[in-house]
Protein backbone atom coordinates (compact mmCIF):
# COMPACT_ATOMS: atom_id res chain seq x y z
CA UNK A 1 0.00 0.00 0.00
CA UNK A 2 2.85 2.38 0.85
CA UNK A 3 4.46 1.77 -2.53
CA UNK A 4 1.20 2.55 -4.33
CA UNK A 5 0.82 5.78 -2.34
CA UNK A 6 4.42 6.80 -3.10
CA UNK A 7 3.89 6.06 -6.78
CA UNK A 8 0.70 8.14 -6.89
CA UNK A 9 2.38 11.02 -5.06
CA UNK A 10 5.37 10.85 -7.39
CA UNK A 11 3.08 10.87 -10.42
CA UNK A 12 1.23 13.89 -9.07
CA UNK A 13 4.52 15.73 -8.45
CA UNK A 14 5.68 14.82 -11.93
CA UNK A 15 2.46 16.12 -13.48
CA UNK A 16 2.75 19.36 -11.51
CA UNK A 17 6.33 19.81 -12.68
CA UNK A 18 5.35 19.09 -16.28
CA UNK A 19 2.57 21.70 -16.04
CA UNK A 20 5.04 24.27 -14.71
CA UNK A 21 7.48 23.42 -17.50
CA UNK A 22 4.74 24.04 -20.10
CA UNK A 23 3.93 27.43 -18.56
CA UNK A 24 7.61 28.41 -18.39
CA UNK A 25 8.21 27.37 -22.00
CA UNK A 26 5.10 29.20 -23.25
CA UNK A 27 6.33 32.40 -21.63
CA UNK A 28 9.88 31.85 -22.88
CA UNK A 29 8.67 31.36 -26.46
CA UNK A 30 6.46 34.45 -26.33
CA UNK A 31 9.20 36.57 -24.74
CA UNK A 32 11.80 35.28 -27.21
CA UNK A 33 9.54 36.27 -30.11
CA UNK A 34 9.28 39.75 -28.60
CA UNK A 35 13.06 39.93 -28.11
CA UNK A 36 13.65 38.97 -31.73
CA UNK A 37 11.08 41.53 -32.85
CA UNK A 38 12.80 44.13 -30.68
CA UNK A 39 16.21 43.37 -32.21
CA UNK A 40 14.82 43.61 -35.75
CA UNK A 41 12.89 46.82 -35.21
CA UNK A 42 13.93 49.38 -32.60
CA UNK A 43 10.59 51.16 -33.09
CA UNK A 44 7.20 49.98 -31.88
CA UNK A 45 6.71 46.46 -30.57
CA UNK A 46 4.43 44.09 -32.46
CA UNK A 47 1.20 44.41 -30.47
CA UNK A 48 0.11 40.81 -31.14
CA UNK A 49 3.46 39.48 -29.85
CA UNK A 50 3.26 41.78 -26.85
CA UNK A 51 -0.28 40.62 -26.03
CA UNK A 52 0.78 36.97 -26.27
CA UNK A 53 3.78 37.55 -23.99
CA UNK A 54 1.59 39.38 -21.48
CA UNK A 55 -0.95 36.52 -21.46
CA UNK A 56 1.80 33.96 -20.93
CA UNK A 57 3.30 36.13 -18.19
CA UNK A 58 -0.04 36.31 -16.33
CA UNK A 59 -0.32 32.51 -16.36
CA UNK A 60 3.27 32.23 -15.15
CA UNK A 61 2.53 34.62 -12.27
CA UNK A 62 -0.29 32.33 -11.17
CA UNK A 63 1.86 29.22 -11.46
CA UNK A 64 4.84 30.70 -9.63
CA UNK A 65 6.99 30.48 -7.70
CA UNK A 66 7.79 34.10 -6.91
CA UNK A 67 11.43 34.01 -8.04
CA UNK A 68 10.52 32.70 -11.51
CA UNK A 69 7.68 35.23 -11.81
CA UNK A 70 10.05 38.02 -10.71
CA UNK A 71 12.59 37.18 -13.41
CA UNK A 72 9.79 37.04 -15.99
CA UNK A 73 8.65 40.47 -14.76
CA UNK A 74 12.17 41.91 -15.14
CA UNK A 75 12.35 40.52 -18.66
CA UNK A 76 8.99 42.02 -19.63
CA UNK A 77 10.02 45.37 -18.12
CA UNK A 78 13.26 45.35 -20.10
CA UNK A 79 11.51 44.52 -23.38
CA UNK A 80 8.68 47.02 -22.95
CA UNK A 81 11.04 49.59 -21.43
CA UNK A 82 13.32 49.41 -24.45
CA UNK A 83 10.45 50.70 -26.56
CA UNK A 84 10.30 53.93 -24.57
CA UNK A 85 13.86 54.19 -23.27
CA UNK A 86 16.72 53.86 -25.73
CA UNK A 87 19.15 53.35 -22.85
CA UNK A 88 17.75 49.81 -22.37
CA UNK A 89 20.07 47.85 -24.62
CA UNK A 90 19.60 44.49 -26.25
CA UNK A 91 22.40 43.29 -23.94
CA UNK A 92 20.18 44.16 -20.95
CA UNK A 93 17.27 42.29 -22.50
CA UNK A 94 19.52 39.29 -23.20
CA UNK A 95 20.73 39.37 -19.58
CA UNK A 96 17.15 39.36 -18.30
CA UNK A 97 16.28 36.53 -20.68
CA UNK A 98 19.27 34.54 -19.45
CA UNK A 99 18.31 35.17 -15.80
CA UNK A 100 14.75 34.00 -16.42
CA UNK A 101 15.94 30.79 -18.10
CA UNK A 102 18.44 30.10 -15.32
CA UNK A 103 15.89 30.54 -12.51
CA UNK A 104 13.23 28.52 -14.36
CA UNK A 105 15.71 25.70 -14.98
CA UNK A 106 16.78 25.73 -11.37
CA UNK A 107 13.19 25.55 -10.17
CA UNK A 108 12.40 22.65 -12.50
CA UNK A 109 15.49 20.74 -11.36
CA UNK A 110 15.60 21.69 -7.68
CA UNK A 111 12.97 19.30 -6.32
CA UNK A 112 15.01 16.35 -7.50
CA UNK A 113 18.37 17.78 -6.38
CA UNK A 114 17.39 18.56 -2.82
CA UNK A 115 15.92 15.09 -2.51
CA UNK A 116 19.35 13.71 -3.27
CA UNK A 117 18.00 11.53 -6.05
CA UNK A 118 17.33 11.72 -9.72
CA UNK A 119 13.84 12.52 -11.00
CA UNK A 120 13.48 9.01 -12.43
CA UNK A 121 14.56 7.42 -9.14
CA UNK A 122 12.03 9.49 -7.23
CA UNK A 123 9.22 8.70 -9.67
CA UNK A 124 10.08 5.01 -9.37
CA UNK A 125 9.40 5.20 -5.64
CA UNK A 126 12.70 6.50 -4.26
CA UNK A 127 12.94 7.95 -0.80
CA UNK A 128 14.64 10.98 0.69
CA UNK A 129 16.06 8.90 3.54
CA UNK A 130 19.75 8.17 3.25
CA UNK A 131 21.00 4.64 3.63
CA UNK A 132 22.96 3.50 6.67
CA UNK A 133 26.19 4.06 4.74
CA UNK A 134 25.55 7.79 4.82
CA UNK A 135 24.95 8.25 1.11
Amino acid sequence: MKTVQQTLEAQARSQQLDAKREVYVAFLQAAQALVEDRKRDRGALDEALLAEAQRAYQVLRLEGPANVAAQAHFLMEAIVGSRDDSSVSTAEIDRCLHNYVTVAQHHLQEPWHWMGRSRNSWIAGGTTEHSATGQ
